[in-house]
């Protein structure tokens, strides 16, 4: 293969200018008409159109894991199912989940865009930089296309390091002759000094701009706060990658290159910036919507002058839409919380569940009402209502509520079930109501007359209910969903629900799983869907005043081993305050604090980690921080497992593996026997995955990702990762 066709399959010539979608607040179109290379440079505004182009990077949120979003039928949490926070039901019963902890991950042979992405970007920041001089502009306005430029530069190598380590560093515009072309891979320490040097350049770049012409950088666009946003992510990345991987940093003495230490030092100074300057935290719009504040920032029309957003995705009706929330409606959708991770979180009192001073509540079935339990109960072995009783509202707002409504015969009508002292309705009373009343009754079996209550205005699954999330849940075309959990595990039966017991099935094939714990973070109730096109316009944001908060707290720790309350006020319980949730007190976290921590790992950090991974929950997050603190068997290698089910045969638990119970063996790995069901007292976590221990589990290999058989032949230099 010549020179010339490498070049053309590696670095593949910029496509015209006028075909990547545009950003300016995320909304301007891009002048009609072919725009050149020739042409795009001759002025300002021209040039300015150019670089909007860099921002379909994040278009679905991001273009390529960097680490940041992705997006799909998996909504923006397709990496937290390779962490094992999240699972993907999509495998069959039986199986292991997760590629990474079932050796389903392979070398690709093919182009691989999470390698080819960051470097076509790249390559389109450095044409914009090459023809810096050509416009006929003033300097602040040239200051600010070169920023920009550099800006998608520094996040596009960021994308490479955390997913590859060593990479090709390119700083400007190859050609044939071009040695990068043949070259074998800059070590990281090198790549994470460019970055590092170019963020910091942009930072000052766009405070000049900022102090010169505020009004030269649009709402919504990377201006300075981005920048040092990017830089508080990539500089804990990077730090803390080289504190647990300990990293050999000879490399950076010898030449000045900037240590993890000196990054560290560096997110905690740019994160208390940013923490300095967006002090205050969304609440949300809906009067005692429980988490309201955290929920309400993916599901939001309008982010601009929410607090706390730093930059956002932007989306527009008949422009740029999405369909992020209407995937959790429709029959596809697959996304769901394994048990393990719905045990990370924390009851509202700010105590681990197995903590020895946690408390029990039981409802009254009034209202919002509780009283403390006379007998307490396992909120990680109980039916579904215990478990998420008196949890962090983060989980309600991340995992759809138990609840059971009466259909009432039309697709769209239902009524409470307030039988057994209110069972059913517990959770439907947290939330408003997704319907309106009619004045038609409903008879029920028990002969009591029941309100019927509609959906409104259905047409084309536009809901246009005036409320975020809201129960009962139902379909993209507003059909009910009368009953959650809803799993393939369960069997449709009123007689169960009749009796006073748990349904964990509905007669639905839509909102459903094996786990019982269905995921809804974008549901938004009064955005539009429709069955075939991408209609919801709800923004979502993409850097935020709370990720440098996280940050800022975990810098701080890894830097000196301990933090302080102060630290923690300013942090995590300004984040608890917002979730509604019982502060962190330094004091109290010892090493019996959490008797489910791992117990490598010192407690004060156990909950710092704890607290990130809650907050930051499906956004993608996990999958890189797994990776950077060195703890991939941990997470990975967990088996998944579903609800408690105190009765499997009242229940009617079905398999859906190899023609047992359906039911997990205590404290084991399999399903279990009839005989085994009867011995554990007839009630057990619903079974659907096969533990990792079956299969290989987690490999180290898997810190880095493997380099494509195309790009290795290619160019023989680049090698690959370790054990790849």
């Amino acid at each position: 293969m010549n020179r010339n066709t490498i070049y053309r399959l590696l670095l593949f010539l910029a496509v015209p200018l006028y075909s990547i979608s545009c950003n300016d607040d995320f909304l301007e179109r891009y002048p009609e008409g072919e725009v050149t290379e020739a042409t795009a440079f001759t002025s300002y505004t021209t040039s300015y159109s150019y670089c909007r182009s860099l921002y379909a990077i994040f278009d679905g949120q991001t273009y390529f894991p960097g680490p940041t979003m992705v997006s799909g039928a998996l909504g923006t949490s397709t990496t937290d199912i390779y962490s094992g926070i999240l699972t993907n039901y999509g495998n069959g019963g039986g199986t292991v989940n997760n590629p990474y902890a079932d050796n389903r991950v392979t070398i690709p042979t093919t182009k691989d865009g999470t390698y080819y992405n960051p470097y076509f970007y790249i390559r389109m920041a450095n044409i914009m930089l090459e023809h810096l001089q050509e416009p006929e502009c003033d300097d602040l306005e040239r200051l600010h296309l070169e920023a920009i430029a550099r800006f998608f530069r520094a996040y596009c190598h960021f994308g490479l390091l955390v997913n590859y380590g060593d990479v090709i560093y390119v700083d400007h515009v190859l050609n044939d002759d071009s040695p990068e072309l043949t070259a074998a891979r800059d070590s990281r320490l090198y790549v994470a000094d460019q970055i590092y040097d170019e963020l910091e350049w942009c930072a000052e770049a766009f405070a000049s701009i900022e102090a010169g012409n505020a009004g030269l950088i649009p709402d919504n666009t990377v201006n300075e706060d981005v920048t040092l946003a990017l830089m508080s992510r990539f500089a804990l990345f990077e730090g803390t990658w080289r504190h647990y991987h300990s990293v050999d940093e000879s490399e950076c003495a010898a030449n000045g290159y900037v240590t993890g230490t000196d990054l560290l030092n560096k997110c905690v100074e740019v994160s208390q910036t940013l923490m300095d300057r967006y002090p205050t935290l969304y609440t949300g719009t809906y009067e005692g919507y429980p988490g309201q504040g955290w929920g309400q920032l993916w599901t939001t029309e309008d982010l601009s002058g929410v607090p706390g957003v730093i930059m956002y995705m932007k989306y527009t009706e008949e422009y740029k839409m999405h369909r992020l929330g209407h995937f959790e409606h429709i029959g596809s959708a697959s996304l769901e919380m394994p048990q393990s991770t719905v045990d990370l979180y924390l009851t509202k009192d700010g105590l681990p569940i197995h903590n020895a001073s946690v408390k029990y509540y039981d409802y009254t079935g009034t209202g919002t009402e509780y009283v403390e339990a006379a007998e307490p109960y396992d909120y990680a072995n109980c039916d579904i209502y215990k478990t998420f009783r008196n949890r962090d509202p983060r989980m309600w707002q991340t995992v759809m509520p138990p609840y059971h409504v009466f259909r009432t015969g039309g697709s769209n009508d239902y009524a409470y079930d307030d039988r057994f002292d209110g069972k059913f309705r517990e959770y439907l009373n947290w939330f408003p109501a997704r319907g309106v009343q009619t004045g038609e009754y409903y008879t029920s079996g028990e002969g009591e007359e029941l309100e019927i209550y509609r959906l409104p205005a259905i047409n084309t699954g536009y809901h246009l209910i005036n409320y975020h999330k809201a129960l009962p849940s139902g379909n993209w075309g507003g059909n009910i969903q009368n009953n959650v959990p809803n799993t393939k595990l369960g069997t449709n039966n009123e007689a169960i629900v009749d009796a006073g017991e748990i349904m964990y099935a509905s007669n639905t094939a839509y909102q459903k799983g094996m786990s019982g714990y269905f995921v809804w973070k974008h549901h938004a109730c009064w955005d539009k869907q429709d069955q075939n096109y991408a209609m919801e316009i709800s923004d979502k944001p993409m850097f935020k005043v709370e990720e440098a908060m996280l940050n800022y707290i975990e810098a701080k720790y890894v830097l000196n081993g301990t933090v302080s309350q102060t630290d923690v006020d300013a942090t995590i319980n300004k984040l608890r305050d917002r979730a509604e949730v019982g502060r962190m007190n330094l004091g109290d976290i010892t090493d019996s604090f959490d008797p489910d921590r791992n117990p490598e790992i010192d407690p004060v950090l156990w909950e710092i980690r704890r607290e990130r991974l809650i907050e930051l929950m499906g956004e993608g997050f996990s999958w890189f921080d797994i990776r950077r603190w060195k703890q991939g068997p941990w997470y990975v290698n967990k088996q998944h497992y579903g609800v408690y089910v105190e009765n499997a045969t009242a229940s009617k638990i079905n398999s859906q593996s190899y023609g047992e119970t359906g039911i997990l063996v205590e404290g084991g790995t399999t399903e279990a026997s009839s005989s085994q069901l009867a011995s554990q007292g007839g009630g057990g976590h619903l079974y659907y995955y096969a533990s990792p221990a079956s299969s290989t589990g987690w490999q180290d290999k898997y810190y880095l990702y493997p380099i494509s058989t195309f790009d290795t032949q290619l160019n023989p230099n680049l090698g690959n990762n370790p054990g790849w």
